[in-house]
């Protein structure tokens, strides 16, 4: 069942290609009722992760087409609470949860091809496009201003991978260098504390250059150059914090004043390597784990461990979501691939219901 689900490392027209040939789209899905009981405070800040499991609907095969699991898991009381489950019917199966608007945001199958953005309201259980432009949808982040979604998504019509806001309130869509046709983000961050989001961008051309000298040579292929910006959400300033040449960044998670970051020398080739980088220097400090994980990288709050989906290693090879102590090097257990498809989480911190 593995096959339906791959995130593909690669050029974002190949994930859409190999995504059309598994054949993995859905036919429409009741969307289930959110569980009851979840806990949430007014005034202090909390902090969750908003979980994406893709089965199929009929549990043995797509012939009733397939469906997001939508879960959360509160980092203080370590619940797991199933919120609901929509339609998988997108490219790319992403939802993501805000508890204190009761909604779940999610990418889905839009009128003219290619995925748009929806917001499932978890009290009416109503379903609201957001967006009516977009081709794929890689990340989102709920809030990182006043009433705005930070997104990285295509355009109908174009191929890089832009930095986008939208306006909740007047759903207009806000694009950070909208007319630099080269540059291509393939991961966000936000970081709540400093209210400052970052981006991992390299150059397209860079990237068919070296793909042209993979397919020549028939060598592993080598990354362009990759590097880091620091965005302001409130006037769209940016700053560079780190280039790494002929390395991959594969992910990316900013807390307080350093980021954590995973690398690859070749393109969908291990091993993977991770790093801290200091945001105000923009140093590097190689750390030495022995997880597997190329995408999801979260640090906690204080920044003593980090949040991944991927393998224990060691010889546990065993796909979930797992929180790593960086002090004493445990690995603790949090939500195992035991039915269907881990695709995606995401950490999201919030004040209380608004």
């Amino acid at each position: 069942m593995q096959e339906f689900f791959v995130k593909n490392n690669f050029f974002l027209f190949l994930f859409v290609l190999l995504i059309i040939i598994s054949g993995c789209s859905s036919d429409a899905t009741k969307v289930g009722e959110p569980s009851v009981g979840i806990k949430k405070t007014d005034a202090q800040t909390r902090e969750y992760l908003s979980i994406t499991n893709t089965e199929y609907v009929n549990g043995t095969d797509s012939t009733d087409g397939m469906k997001m699991n939508v879960y959360t898991y509160d980092l203080e009381s370590k619940a797991l609470n199933k919120m609901t489950d929509l339609p998988y019917n997108s490219q790319y199966p992403l939802t993501v949860v805000s508890l204190a608007e009761d909604t779940t945001y999610y990418s889905g199958e839009g009128k003219n091809k290619g995925d748009e953005l929806f917001a499932y309201d978890m009290r009416t259980q109503q379903v609201q496009q957001l967006s009516s432009n977009l081709f794929a949808i890689n990340a989102i982040i709920p809030d990182v201003t006043e009433n705005t979604l930070m997104m990285a998504a295509v355009q109908k019509g174009e191929r890089p991978v832009k930095v986008m806001f939208l306006d909740k309130a007047t759903q207009k869509i806000s694009i950070l260098n909208e007319q630099d046709s080269d540059t291509t983000t393939w991961d966000i961050a936000y970081d709540p504390e400093t209210e400052k989001a970052y981006a991992i961008q390299y150059s397209e051309e860079e990237q068919y250059e070296q793909m042209e000298k993979s397919n020549q040579t028939q060598k592993p292929m080598v990354p362009p150059s990759h590097t880091i910006i620091e965005i302001d959400p409130v006037t769209n300033q940016t700053r560079a914090i780190i280039k790494l040449k002929d390395e991959q960044i594969l992910t990316l998670s900013a807390r307080g004043n350093q980021l954590l970051i995973a690398t690859a020398k070749h393109i969908n080739k291990m091993p993977i390597g991770y790093s801290l980088v200091d945001l105000k220097t923009g140093q590097r400090k190689e750390l030495h784990l022995p997880i597997k994980a190329s995408s999801e990288l979260f640090l906690d709050k204080d920044g003593n461990g980090f949040y991944f989906l991927g393998e224990k290693g060691n010889g546990d090879t065993e796909r979930g979501i797992y929180y790593y102590d960086m002090k004493t090097d445990e690995i603790e257990t949090v939500f195992l691939q035991k039915e269907g498809f881990i695709n995606n989480f995401t950490l999201v911190s919030e004040p209380g219901k608004k």
